[in-house]
């Protein structure tokens, strides 16, 4: 139980000391594998678990749109994603439609790739303290 104890906190510890930038890429690493997952499960005609996976999936996109700082215009360009992305989401929910996971896989995946290459691009420009 111990050792229990010392995973969590030490993944805890991890998650606490991503910047925002990592936590926003990680978050669409999770919601492209449940997409990915939701994808395979559809194959296999197992519809409980796609449709959980899809759940999973328009939860991580909800939860990026509500960090959203709309002071910034990118903001307002990402809300209007986020939210065809999430309605996208909840029509294959219903529809099991692979070609539109597929798109939409698609689209997640080089949304993450272009956060990724930002924070990439902020790290490399951050002041460096002593």
């Amino acid at each position: 139980m111990q050792y229990a104890n010392a995973y969590q906190e030490s993944k805890r510890y991890a998650i606490e000391s991503l910047s925002k930038g990592e936590v926003v890429v990680k978050l669409f690493e999770e919601a492209t594998k449940q997409l990915k997952m939701a994808i395979i499960f559809t194959e296999r005609e197992e519809n409980v678990k796609a449709f959980n996976a899809i759940g999973k999936c328009q939860k991580i996109i909800s939860s990026l749109n509500l960090s959203l700082d709309m002071q910034y215009p990118i903001s307002i360009e990402l809300n209007e994603m986020y939210g065809f992305i999430h309605t996208k989401l909840g029509e294959v929910a219903v529809t099991r439609d692979l070609q539109l996971m597929n798109d939409i896989w698609s689209l997640i995946s080089d949304l993450k790739d272009s956060f990724k290459e930002a924070e990439k691009m902020n790290k490399q420009t951050a002041p460096r303290g002593l």
